[in-house]
């Protein structure tokens, strides 16, 4: 008899044959549940972390403004130094040329990154003590004008020269050194300093509760072109070298976070001359949640800025790591390093006679990483990255959009009232580019632990589809058996 008490169901006088059907059922359930568990099990330990969108936007004033690094690609000041004549003196023409004239070709080799073997056969292979001092005489005379938000003085008071892998260059709310190296690695003069810096940042927690609104790294306030970097380059034409650029010229930017390095070989957008470029920048901020910052490093696979410590920075990123293993490596390989690499003031920089050892070193690195990743093994007499990405990381991806920049025409039309009344429209280019968010929140990335011992199962809806029939679905699909059951007694 099929009986209803209230919410309970109850089967009475079951025969044999339906005694075996629910004990078969009730086999096939637990064999289903036992299955069910091992596969969840075998999942959580091979990938713990679900990486997705959270659960609200994030506004932009809760991040930094981009770090805006800008580089020229002309490396000299074409009235000071004439790489082209030299090459063709030296190389060429086989012609005597004064030492410091062939001190200076090597260095500006350097900068040139010409690994042509005619150039670098019979070059010096390290630097001496004078090669910053030079390259900042030598640097070109073009002249970068900027405004933050229409403040002048807001953008003025954050630009520091750098040295990068493209030269001196010029960079925008980035970090003072002292904030990302470590205090015995060496630096030329005062570049990369930063006069107005806090404490205020955390490359992991974002800003403190107790940063206003004036603090460093700046923040993004607004979004939309009214609220832009707005950066200007008077550009010499003088200062073109095709022999040294080859076909380049104009600018490279790098957008990054403020405490990443900047590497304008990798990560670039060209503004070319004459050129009026707009940048709509979309953040993309990658967080970590607190059941997933416990698990170990080799589990989540990324470290936290403290986790992971670094020979040469105070803080790790996964950029830094790869930037200090490519300078360990180099400087195994080649016995000196690259002079935008960190380094201790007896650690030799790498001059044009190693251009090919360095080049080739950098590219026998990225095949042995590769092979360890492939492999799952580690030969111990080489260098081991070890660089996971960061658990915390801020990156910029950017729109960008370009026009012609009419500004010869505009200064013959308005003559001397215009700012480039002052500017000889001959022998000049002017380029422009605008940096700005284009809305005015995002949707961060979290990582998170796909099954939480709180929250279940991820609360994902491809992971809900995947785990099948809830607790509800399972107690109907009994009651349906119960009838069946009672129909054929």
């Amino acid at each position: 008899m099929f009986i209803f008490e209230g919410n309970v169901y109850k089967i009475e006088g079951l025969w044999p044959e339906i005694l075996l059907f629910w004990t078969t059922i009730l086999l096939m359930s637990v064999t289903g549940c036992v299955y069910m568990i091992s596969e969840i099990l075998t999942k959580y330990e091979k990938n713990p972390v679900v990486v997705s969108f959270a659960t609200k936007d994030t506004p932009n004033y809760e991040i930094p403004f981009p770090s805006v690094t800008i580089c020229p690609e002309s490396k000299f000041q074409g009235s000071k130094f004439n790489y082209t004549d030299m090459f063709y003196k030296r190389i060429l023409r086989k012609k005597p040329l004064s030492s410091e004239d062939v001190k200076h070709f090597g260095y500006m080799t350097v900068l040139c990154n010409n690994d042509s073997p005619m150039v670098t056969l019979h070059a010096s292979d390290t630097v001496e003590e004078d090669f910053f001092s030079v390259i900042e005489d030598l640097k070109p005379d073009d002249e970068i004008f900027c405004s933050f938000m229409d403040s002048d003085s807001a953008c003025v008071n954050y630009v520091t020269h750098i040295i990068t892998d493209q030269g001196i260059c010029y960079s925008f709310n980035i970090l003072d050194r002292n904030h990302i190296y470590r205090e015995n690695i060496s630096h030329y003069k005062d570049y990369h300093t930063i006069a107005n810096t806090s404490v205020d940042y955390d490359g992991d927690l974002g800003y403190k509760k107790t940063a206003g609104v004036n603090t460093y790294p700046v923040r993004a306030l607004a979004s939309g072109a009214d609220n832009s970097l707005t950066l200007i380059f008077v550009h010499r034409s003088l200062n073109n070298d095709y022999i040294c650029n080859q076909f380049l010229n104009g600018f490279r930017i790098s957008l990054h976070s403020p405490r990443d390095v900047p590497r304008l070989s990798q990560s670039y957008f060209r503004v070319p001359l004459n050129k009026a470029v707009t940048a709509a920048v979309k953040p993309e901020l990658t967080l970590i949640s607190p059941a997933v910052k416990s698990l170990r490093p080799e589990t989540r696979n990324c470290y936290l800025q403290n986790e992971r410590p670094l020979q040469y920075f105070k803080l790790y990123t996964q950029s830094n790591c790869l930037l200090e293993c490519l300078t360990n490596y180099t400087l195994k390989k080649c016995g000196c390093v690259q002079y935008f690499m960190p380094r201790v003031n007896d650690t030799k920089i790498c001059g044009a006679g190693k251009i090919p050892c360095v080049k080739k070193a950098q590219i026998q690195l990225k095949i042995e990483e590769l092979e360890n990743k492939i492999t799952e093994k580690m030969r111990p007499e080489e260098t081991f990255c070890d660089c996971k990405p960061s658990c915390t990381s801020l990156r910029y991806d950017v729109e960008i959009s370009l026009t012609d920049n009419s500004w010869k025409e505009f200064a013959m039309a308005s003559q001397e009232y215009n700012e480039f009344s002052n500017i000889n429209t001959t022998d000049s280019d002017i380029s422009m580019v605008s940096i700005y968010f284009k809305d005015e929140q995002f949707i961060p990335i979290a990582r998170n632990e796909i099954y939480g011992a709180r929250r279940g199962p991820s609360l994902n809806p491809s992971d809900r589809r995947e785990r099948g029939f809830n607790g509800t679905e399972q107690w109907r699909l009994v009651v349906i058996f119960d009838g069946w059951a009672k129909h054929y007694r």
